[in-house]
């Protein structure tokens, strides 16, 4: 037992080590343990770093060897460095009920900690003296007395409310937030007003849920503004932790916009403290998405969870071979009306360059697909696609056309209604092309491939069949939304909904 009845035993007890202030010796300045080896002697090691799990290994106050009363108290300074929501001015949470009733971050955390020669059953030999009673502050709350026995290494756990924690604000992308301190104080021996027992502390860990980051990918000829003002209104309403702050090339390739991705993500990801997120991308940032998570991710870095696509051609669209068949194609036949109307109207309501228009082509994606037939397994991957036609009624009215650029025709309704009639009856778009003495090419016929089945239903732009991607988990067409219309509050919410459900515990 660890007592101080002479000066012998004070020697002999300070087990593992002596007390660093005791000694004349300098204290460790405080880091995070990274790995499930550690420093300090107990037979208990710490669990591996996470986003929302802190472990303080080797610091101040940690491993002293056995501290009297006289030496205490030990206070331990627990950094957390994860961004889960907005915080008042004591930095903690500003609205924990809010966030703890949506299931964004979980009601307690849990507390681990090994601590040595905590002598709660006293000396036997001397009734006279009160058994050791250590008591834990955290961030000046009292969670209660130590638990251990003469001479080992106990592990102790707690259980504390959310709203006892100190958390950062965000940083700023590829600057992670500066980190809050968390206090925990132990006052040891509080029954003898003198050096009787003594305690040491080998580590701590920290560890709560919550929900980790999403990020909003842009799509074609777009930028981080086409997520206002429906999602991002409701992402800020919903207490969750989002970012739009994505800003890839509008018309760039696919794999050149995977590369701009991976950057980006790591930039955001460390804004949050985060080494998780999930991805919800519209349109041509489903196959930006695709190229990163098959040619840059490393979930070691940063882990995706899910990625939600949205209106994304994955196997290409019929909008992208009209219009590229009609910017590189001169007096072309076709065997489809529509289609004919579409290649003879000047498309100047149509924003897609190349290389974004070519590569999204139904060839070109056919191409991709080959490449790049799935994500990685560990990464839930799931796609949504829309049908404007929101009343069914088999036709398109202007009102079905909110958000896109589309003007009313004489004679022929909206080109809203065209295109939906042409890709919903159009399953490819074919040219045949000459080749020439000086290696010029010369479009001569453009062959259109009907759909076999039924009318496919599509949201002006993508087919939704298009909107299925390979070893993907299709979730049905919005049926109240057009390519642009579809990124409303009514599917941020379902999709949100999803991921908790997913992940109830992240």
């Amino acid at each position: 037992m660890a007592r101080a009845t002479a000066i012998v035993l004070l020697v002999l007890c300070a087990s593992p080590s002596l007390n660093a202030s005791d000694r004349g010796l300098p204290r460790l300045s405080g880091h995070l343990h990274t790995t499930a080896e550690h420093f300090g002697d107990s037979p208990f090691a710490p669990a591996d770093v996470d986003d929302t799990r802190f472990v303080l290994d080797d610091a101040f106050d940690l491993d002293t060897g056995c501290t009297f009363r006289s030496g205490g108290p030990l206070v331990i300074h627990l950094k957390i460095g994860r961004y889960v929501g907005a915080v008042k001015g004591d930095q903690t949470l500003a609205e924990p009920t809010r966030l703890i009733a949506k299931n964004l971050i979980s009601r307690t955390a849990h507390l681990r900690m090994p601590v040595y020669d905590v002598d709660v059953r006293g000396d036997p030999d001397d009734p006279t003296v009160a058994p050791e009673r250590d008591r834990l502050f955290f961030n000046g709350h009292d969670l209660g007395l130590l638990t251990g026995d003469n001479e080992v290494w106990k592990l102790n756990e707690f259980d504390l409310p959310i709203e006892w924690i100190k958390f950062p604000p965000s940083g700023s992308p590829g600057s992670p937030p500066l980190p809050a301190d968390n206090i925990l104080e132990i006052r040891i021996d509080e029954s003898n007003g003198k050096d009787v027992w003594c305690t040491s502390v080998d580590w701590v860990e920290l560890e709560f849920s919550a929900m980790a980051p999403v990020f909003l990918v842009h799509g074609t000829n777009a930028q981080s503004d086409t997520w206002d003002p429906h999602f991002t209104t409701f992402f800020r309403n919903s207490g969750a932790p989002f970012s739009n702050n994505i800003n890839l090339a509008k018309n760039g390739t696919i794999l050149g916009n995977g590369k701009l991705l991976a950057d980006a993500l790591d930039g955001l990801a460390a804004a949050f403290g985060a080494r998780k997120c999930h991805i919800i991308a519209h349109s041509k940032g489903g196959l930006d998405t695709r190229a990163y998570l098959s040619t840059h991710y490393d979930a070691k870095r940063l882990r995706v969870l899910s990625v939600y696509t949205i209106s994304t051609p994955h196997h290409g669209t019929i909008v992208s071979d009209v219009i590229h068949i009609k910017r590189t194609t001169s007096n072309p036949q076709s065997a489809n009306a529509d289609l004919q109307f579409l290649i003879d109207r000047d498309p100047v309501w149509i924003g897609p360059q190349d290389p974004a228009l070519g590569e999204q082509t139904t060839s070109a994606m056919a191409a991709f697909n080959r490449t790049y037939p799935s994500v990685p397994s560990d990464v839930l991957f799931y796609n949504y696609g829309a049908d404007a036609d929101t009343n069914d009624n088999g036709s398109i009215e202007a009102g079905e056309t909110d958000g896109m650029p589309f003007d009313i025709l004489p004679g022929r309704g909206t080109i809203g209604g065209v295109m939906y009639r042409t890709i919903g009856t159009v399953a490819t778009v074919k040219v045949t092309t000459e080749s020439h003495l000086w290696g010029l090419l010369k479009f001569t016929h453009i062959e259109v491939a009907t759909a076999a089945s039924s009318f496919r239903l599509n949201d002006l732009v993508v087919s939704d069949e298009s909107a299925h991607s390979p070893g993907g988990t299709y979730l049905g067409p919005i049926l109240n939304g057009n390519h642009s219309s579809i990124k409303s509050e009514g599917l941020a919410s379902s999709i949100l909904d999803h991921i908790l459900a997913d992940f109830p515990n992240r």
